[in-house]
């Protein structure tokens, strides 16, 4: 009888122990680092990152991405460089603010940002970037902004994260340019903002790549 209770415990254990990776398995909502050490979290873009309003649309032939990477999520500022609108240069100013993609399952998967915003800061986009008659897009703290779809790329240490974003929820709202006319010559405040952008995530310790997936 002891010997049967004894065979009947460790085969429980390891059921136990199946049913756990299979849940693990099944779950595929991480981040995975090849390195514990893994320290500096970058990313670009690829093509035009395009950001549409009631008042206009923003283009920005350059966004770089610096910040950390969490079980589920990465946390990254931003910086917006070679951007105009309605044909002016801008100026995008995060203003303390920071992107935090979620991630929601798998290795091709859904994904929302929240954009994180301390107190009342907020998102400006400022064009003409320079002088005067300027108009202002103001982007508040907000979650759950979707779609965004996460795909793994590379091998090995050259692993890396593809995230497309398509996002159609994006709240704003505007402050009229002095004297403008047209889209900027009234006050705005909305939740259709569009946000399109697809951006390459990779990790780094020390300047050595390290690889970085969904699991």
């Amino acid at each position: 009888m002891i010997r049967k209770s004894k065979f009947l415990g460790a085969a429980l254990v390891a059921v136990l122990a199946m049913s756990a990776v299979a849940v693990t398995a099944a779950s595929g909502d991480v981040f995975t680092r090849e390195t514990a050490e893994l320290s500096t979290l970058s990313a670009g873009q690829e093509g035009t990152s395009v950001m549409k309003f009631h008042g206009g649309e923003l283009k920005c032939t350059n966004v770089t991405y610096a910040g950390s990477v969490g079980p589920s999520s990465i946390t990254v500022t931003p910086t917006y460089s070679g951007c105009t609108t309605v044909g002016l240069s801008a100026a995008v100013d995060m203003n303390g603010c920071t992107y935090r993609f979620n991630i929601t399952g798998g290795t091709s998967t859904g994904a929302s940002l929240d954009i994180v915003c301390t107190g009342t800061n907020e998102i400006t986009i400022t064009a003409p970037a320079v002088g005067t008659k300027k108009c202002i897009k103001h982007i508040p703290a907000q979650t759950d902004l979707t779609t965004i779809t996460g795909t793994n790329i590379g091998s090995g240490t050259t692993k890396e994260v593809t995230l497309d974003i398509n996002i159609s929820n994006m709240k704003y709202s505007q402050t009229a340019g002095t004297s403008e006319t047209g889209n900027c010559a009234t006050a705005d405040n909305t939740t259709g903002g569009t946000y399109t952008e697809t951006s390459t995530f990779k990790g780094s310790n020390n300047g050595f790549h390290y690889g970085l997936f969904l699991s």
